[in-house]
């Protein structure tokens, strides 16, 4: 920078109060160690100087040094509560310009007057003077630069002149030879000062931008993560009002073919229900991965039976393997009957039933098996393992299957084989539990896929029981309920018209003795006659009334102890599963599959039966 530049730039000083707002708090954390190293230095040079110097001379300069020392710690009192503002103030940068030049000033002067404390015979003392003050000019310049360049240049140009002014009593003929080195010093340094400001004054802006960019960042990811909350939130809403529709679209085309057995032949109603089970499908995949992706869903961690649990899973696939002509088995490692795990019980479900569709899509013949093992290796807990002798995966393909939409099998996007979004899922949601999934597979052979649980999750506990299987899916695929069911109680609380009358279709076409109620409140009462006592409670989450679902079926529990209860929803929040959880009563989301709501009535009745006939 030429010389005219810089003179303009002095008069002119660019006006960026955060930059002048960092320098001031970069000058004001300085102020204390300035003070002290001001205070100590003046006391080791009066020691140094007391047998050469003036006693006169050495007080005054003592006395006026150890004021300037005060004055910073004055100056620290007087911009301690400035000091803490977050937002830049013109004011206070002006006011602290002022007092630091005035401090930067008076200091000058005293270490200037250190050429007053030099003796013409004591050429050590002489030499210790002059060591102290190149270095006095050197730190200062560069320490008071969190002030301006300006008052930096002129301290130390009030130093230099005040300093020389006594050196010709001292050197005499020499002078010339020391003025001219200070001189080289002094323009050095200036040079040295102006391009340490600069740097300082670029670092302080680059530092001011990453910070600017950071806040800027986190408010992008805030509002991405309000966005997709948002999305989350929207999508459940949504997915609840539409699958309320499916919901009662899929029950009655279940009633009909079950009141009218000729219509299963005819190609139209296989298409409807083939075009239900895609749409419903489609609303279950897509929310929950949704929901995965957003961050929206945390673990709720609780300790629960593991082989219950897998076997509550195992039941609910068995239509589907049962349609296809599929061995769907389950094996139990000896020991392992007692084993109860601490994890979010909602989400490893979804993980074994992904695993199991998957497994049961993939195998055109043959059977699916549901594993339960210890696994090798200390560090390791329990194994879960799906095996199946299906197609198999290509070496080559098997770090894309976990992606979103990928299917090997499916290049032709056959809606019956899924959407590929099961897979996904389960990687999202091993990632949220800290599980670890993995595939060995040989095409044309079959694949295993393994989740593994560590030993930290495990809790032991006595065995409970499972539950068993009373439904049967026919080759032709209408659901047959057991005889038994024939007469059993139900009622059931639904404020979906549609929904209620396709519900009470399909349960009347099972002949079960249904009633039904549309709110969530004590009116509920009025269906049950003192003759009438459920045995069993079908019931929505969201009902008009003053309770939901969940307060009902407690409401309704301290009326009728020996009912069960079952909360049927479309909602898909992990906060209302989690609840129904924590109630001990059995979710179902809509759209409810016959053949698993046939399984689920006849699993809890059955057991029910067994509690109260040991």
């Amino acid at each position: 920078m030429s010389l005219t530049n810089l003179l303009l730039r002095l008069r002119a000083p660019v006006d960026e109060p955060e930059v002048d707002h960092a320098l001031f708090l970069l000058g004001y954390r300085n102020l204390r160690s300035s003070g002290f190293g001001q205070i100590v230095l003046t006391f080791l040079v009066t020691l140094a100087s007391y047998e050469y110097a003036h006693a006169l001379t050495l007080g005054i300069w003592l006395g006026y040094s150890i004021l300037v020392g005060l004055f910073y710690f004055v100056l620290l009192w007087h911009f301690k509560l400035s000091a803490h503002l977050q937002k830049p103030d013109r004011r206070i940068t002006r006011r602290w310009l002022r007092y630091r030049r005035a401090l930067q000033l008076f200091s000058s002067i005293g270490w200037g007057a250190t050429s007053f404390l030099m003796a013409p015979q004591a050429a050590a003392h002489n030499a210790f003077i002059l060591i102290v003050f190149t270095g006095i000019v050197g730190h200062s310049a560069f320490a008071n630069l969190a002030n301006d360049f300006l008052g930096s240049m002129v301290s130390a140009g009030v130093t230099m002149l005040i300093f020389v002014a006594y050196l010709p009593q001292i050197y005499g003929e020499n002078i010339l030879t020391i003025v001219l080195e200070y001189g080289i010093y002094a323009l050095a340094l200036l040079v040295a000062m102006h391009h340490t400001q600069a740097l300082l004054r670029n670092a302080i802006r680059l530092r001011l931008a990453n910070e600017e960019l950071a806040r800027n960042n986190a408010e992008q990811a805030r509002r991405a993560d309000q966005a997709n909350r948002d999305k989350s939130e929207f999508l459940a809403a949504a997915s609840h009002d539409l699958r309320q529709p499916v919901h009662a679209l899929l029950l009655l085309v279940e009633a009909y073919r079950q009141q009218v057995p000729a219509a299963m032949n005819h190609p139209l109603m296989q298409h409807i229900t083939q075009a239900g089970q895609s749409i419903n499908g489609l609303f279950n995949a897509l929310m929950e991965l949704s929901r995965l992706e957003s961050g929206s869903e945390k673990p709720t961690l609780s300790e629960f039976d593991l082989p219950e649990a897998l076997q509550g899973v195992l039941a609910r696939s068995q239509p589907e393997a049962q349609a296809k002509g599929l061995h769907l088995r389950s094996f139990l490692a000896p020991g392992l009957e007692r084993m109860r795990v601490c994890t979010d019980q909602v989400l490893l479900k979804r993980i074994v039933a992904n695993l199991l569709s998957n497994a049961l899509r993939y195998t055109p013949r043959g059977g699916v098996l549901l594993a339960l093992r210890r696994c090798h290796g200390a560090a390791c807990g329990l194994w879960i393992e799906v095996w199946d002798t299906g197609i198999g995966i290509a070496q080559a393909d098997q770090s894309r299957i976990f992606d979103p939409y990928v299917q090997m099998a499916n290049r032709e996007r056959d809606r019956s084989k899924g959407l590929g979004l099961g897979l996904a899922i389960v990687r999202h949601a091993c990632e949220l539990l800290g599980l670890t999934v993995s595939v060995h597979s040989v095409p044309g052979r079959g694949t295993r896929f393994r989740l593994e649980l560590p030993s930290r999750l495990i809790v032991a506990h006595p065995k409970s029981q499972v539950l068993l299987h009373f439904a049967q899916t026919k080759s032709d695929g209408v659901v047959q309920a057991g005889v038994w069911l024939r007469g059993r109680r139900v009622l059931l609380v639904e404020d979906d018209p549609l929904v209620q009358l396709a519900m009470q279709a399909l349960l009347g076409s099972w002949q079960l003795d249904v009633r039904s109620a549309t709110r969530g409140d004590a009116s509920v009462l009025a269906v049950c006659a003192p003759d009438w006592v459920p045995e069993c409670v079908l019931c929505d989450f969201r009902l008009p009334g003053t309770m939901n679902g969940i307060e009902l079926l407690d409401f309704l529990q301290q009326k009728f102890p020996a009912a069960i209860g079952v909360l049927i929803t479309g909602e898909m929040l992990p906060t209302v599963q989690q609840a129904a959880e924590d109630a001990g009563y059995m979710l179902i989301s809509k759209p409810v599959d016959a053949a698993v709501l046939a399984y689920t009535l006849g699993a809890l009745l059955e057991r029910r039966n067994e509690e109260r006939n040991p």
